[in-house]
């Protein structure tokens, strides 16, 4: 940027405050909002990150919401525990993908499935774990019941919310998704078939039904009460893969944290299917090389470790159960929230891309996990009923000995992992205040590309030449490269609490 310019319009999206009662770190000022309101309702950290992804899936509808999936980590003092939630999308026991073999433009040789059927429509929709992932956290670590959690959520869906621009930016990037069937149409397009822009406002009323019904009944509702009924009937009218007993089966695992260190703190992260263990060990190579003293050998460094850090995941990433432990879509939902007790929760889940399907009468948009997995035998991450696919989410915790002292998480495909690598890097290993950390410029480098922020350019030229990666620069500190939400407290009890301004996100300290 030039002297004195700000790439993100002005938009800070952070706190700094000695807690009161906790913090909150959310891609949505209106779901943060319901974090806030619940901590001041007296809930811990648990209660107010559950509050939060609630209402994510209402004011950011494609990304995550009662038909995603995905990990939490969380740190809970009273039980002394410190454990991760797996509440992954599972593939249908009835899956099968057709598959041919096509030959591209140049020649090469390449395995497809037939219709794409795994990447949109009904057959690609793994078994949603939110529900249940979500519900069960709160019973175990939360404080407050289920109706005084979802209330927020519930309201907003009600009374309707302010199209954020970063949902806008999704509805517009993925707008033949929401055209694929009648119900997707009608619930997340305007009347006259339009897209809804930033600064509209847009209701939820179906999703808002639904929510009351798994406020009152819980996660039975979804999986074997009148919302799993009307997923099983949707699915059974197009053909589906998802089944009734697939719904039924479905149990959240729990999940020995992945660990590492790095600058003396101690680095907790969701173990496999996730690939959260690649940060640490990344770190752990950063903090082995020294630190460069110029930004052309920070780049350097951090793109070694991120291109050795792929090639571990490519080679041995799966889920657990089916193989021994050794095309994602950019659009997640990451956030988190700690507490005056010292409790700390980050959750990361998501709809995938989306499936395009919306099951009718209720307003939930299902995911697209299918598309997560190598739809042909052979790799540790093929498609297996009842199986996890392997992802890059990984919600974050660092203790300074045994205090929580930062939770941290994002959204962004494989980009989360590098995110958080240079994140940690900047804030823990050179001292960067978190705020600042970031809102630095990013690189990713993976396999035979390096991307980077436009205005990096500079840098990362050179960088690529030398290594011999194609380089791709993403305009305009786009949240492609990655929206990280993150809060770091002091032993004093100061928090700092920040949300990714690449998409309007917001912490808040209370």
């Amino acid at each position: 940027m030039p002297e004195g310019g700000d790439a993100y319009g002005g938009w800070l999206g952070y706190e700094r405050a000695t807690m009161t009662r906790g913090a909150v770190a959310c891609g949505n000022p209106d779901a943060a909002q319901a974090g806030v309101d619940i901590l001041e309702a007296g809930g811990n950290a648990i209660d107010a990150v559950v509050a939060a992804a609630f209402a994510m899936g209402v004011v950011e509808p494609l990304d995550s919401g009662l038909g995603a999936g995905g990990f939490m980590t969380v740190h809970h003092v009273p039980s002394g525990t410190t454990t991760c939630l797996d509440f992954m999308g599972v593939t249908p026991a009835a899956t099968r993908y057709e598959l041919y073999q096509s030959v591209e433009p140049l020649g090469d040789y390449t395995i497809k499935v037939k219709d794409r059927a795994n990447e949109h429509g009904h057959r690609s929709v793994a078994v949603p774990g939110a529900a249940i992932g979500l519900c069960t956290a709160l019973e175990r670590f939360g404080t407050l019941d289920r109706a005084t959690v979802l209330a927020p959520s519930i309201q907003l869906a009600a009374d309707g919310f302010t199209v954020a621009s970063k949902a806008a930016l999704r509805m517009k990037r993925t707008e033949s998704m929401l055209d694929l069937t009648d119900e997707c149409r009608r619930v997340l397009k305007k009347p006259d078939g339009s897209l809804y822009v930033a600064g509209d406002r847009m209701a939820m009323p179906d999703y808002g039904r639904s929510l009351v019904a798994i406020a009152e009944q819980g996660p039975a509702a979804f999986h074997t009460g009148d919302l799993a009924a009307a997923i099983v009937a949707d699915m059974a009218a197009h053909n589906g893969f998802l089944t009734a007993r697939d719904l039924a089966d479905y149990q959240v695992i729990e999940r020995a944290p992945a660990t590492g260190q790095y600058r003396g703190r101690r680095i907790a992260t969701m173990s496999p299917p996730s690939s959260g263990g690649l940060v640490a060990a990344g770190l752990a190579a950063l903090e082995r090389q020294g630190m460069a003293d110029t930004v052309e050998g920070r780049a350097e460094a951090l793109a070694r470790a991120m291109l050795a850090a792929f090639e571990a995941r490519r080679t041995g990433l799966g889920d657990p159960a089916f193989v021994p432990v050794a095309g994602e879509s950019s659009e997640t939902t990451s956030l988190c929230a700690m507490d005056v007790a010292g409790n700390a929760a980050c959750i990361t889940f998501s709809n995938n891309n989306h499936s395009g399907v919306v099951v009718p009468g209720t307003g939930i948009l299902l995911n697209n996990q299918m598309r997560l997995f190598h739809a042909w035998d052979g790799s540790p991450n093929s498609v297996a009923p009842g199986k996890r696919p392997a992802s890059s989410m990984m919600p974050s915790l660092v203790f300074d000995g045994a205090r929580a002292a930062m939770a941290i998480g994002a959204s962004g495909a494989t980009r989360i992992v590098t995110a958080l690598m240079q994140i940690l890097f900047h804030h823990l290993g050179r001292g960067v205040p978190l705020e600042q950390a970031v809102r630095e410029p990013r690189l990713h480098a993976e396999e035979d590309t390096l991307m980077a922020d436009a205005d990096f350019q500079v840098v990362v030229e050179p960088l690529a030449a030398k290594l011999g990666l194609h380089l791709i620069l993403s305009p305009g500190r786009d949240p492609m490269m990655a929206s990280c939400q993150t809060i770091a407290v002091e032993a004093d009890g100061t928090a700092t609490a920040v949300g990714d301004p690449r998409a309007r996100a917001q912490g808040r300290v209370v």
